[in-house]
């Protein structure tokens, strides 16, 4: 099971909606991703510790996106933070973070590295390029395929023995009565849930190709009908629309809500007349995807 926290879902100047952070919980692995200004406020507001987070990726340096990451880990310090925190993000968030650091006199005491990509035996986490004004990156949180034994199978052919069963689980090659029993023909692939999350872009191919087949996207949706959208590297609800439409995404999450908009009505009624399986990321809400068979 996967929990997704919405944050913060606006954009642009700080606004009632938050301003850009999603945090992706599964099991006991934290990953914020963005981490706009007042970020550690609306966290709390939620009920969730970010010193508990292992992995913060920022898709791009306009500051709606990471002006909260240094007061956030400097907290982590004030707390005494032990763990090592991971960042991954533009080639610029480094020295950023670097100067901040050195002008406000704070020194982390844990460690900090930053990687392109993650990768361990239950997840990975990569990214892809996007259509934005600045370089700018989403990210793709996979959860890895497992192999899972067909019990049902097994069962119906007199077999119980949970010794056979763990062999087979492992690989092996089992022979009963005669009878030799192939792994392949009892593990059944049970996939993993995969959620991609633009950031800031505009509709354009390669975001369609990066988001293909996953179960939630998370794209942006800064304006309902604006052509100004594109000039300012966004998307309109129904761009994010056919962008889920295009890749055959199972879900899609409307994100990063200019303040012009009090209500959303609109802008979700325009998407979904082109994908229906649409809702809005309303802030310090969740979506839980359980895991599929």
């Amino acid at each position: 099971m996967i929990t997704v926290y919405f944050i913060g879902t606006g954009g642009g100047a700080p606004n009632k909606r938050g301003l850009p952070a999603i945090m992706v919980r599964r099991e006991g692995f934290d990953a914020l991703f963005d981490c706009g200004e007042g970020t550690q406020w609306r966290m709390m507001e939620h009920n969730l510790s970010f010193m508990k987070i292992k992995l913060i990726g920022i898709t791009h340096m306009h500051g709606d996106h990471v002006l909260g990451l240094p007061g956030m880990i400097e907290t982590m310090g004030m707390y005494s933070r032990k763990e090592s925190l991971l960042l991954m993000g533009p080639k610029e968030l480094k020295e950023f973070l670097e100067d901040i650091f050195k002008k406000t006199y704070f020194y982390p005491n844990f460690e900090i590295q930053i990687i392109d990509k993650y990768e361990d035996e239950n997840i990975k986490i990569s990214t892809f390029e996007t259509c934005h004004t600045i370089e700018s990156q989403g990210y793709l949180f996979e959860e890895k395929d497992r192999l899972k034994i067909d019990i049902d199978k097994l069962r119906k052919e007199g077999i119980k023995d949970w010794r056979i069963i763990r062999m087979l689980k492992e690989g092996k090659r089992v022979e009963i009565n005669g009878k030799v029993l192939l792994p392949e023909d009892y593990l059944i692939v049970k996939k993993g849930i995969r959620i991609a999350y633009t950031g800031d872009t505009g509709p354009c191919e390669k975001v369609i190709n990066a988001v293909k087949d996953v179960d939630l996207l998370i794209h942006d949706s800064t304006f309902i009908d604006e052509k100004e959208a594109y000039k300012y590297g966004h998307s309109n609800s129904y761009d994010a629309a056919y962008v889920a439409l295009k890749a055959n995404v199972k879900r899609l999450a409307l994100f990063h809500i200019s303040p012009r908009y009090d209500d959303t009505y609109e802008m979700l009624i325009k998407a979904k007349r082109i994908f229906e399986k649409t809702f809005v990321a309303e802030p310090l809400s969740y979506y839980i995807i359980r895991q599929k068979e």
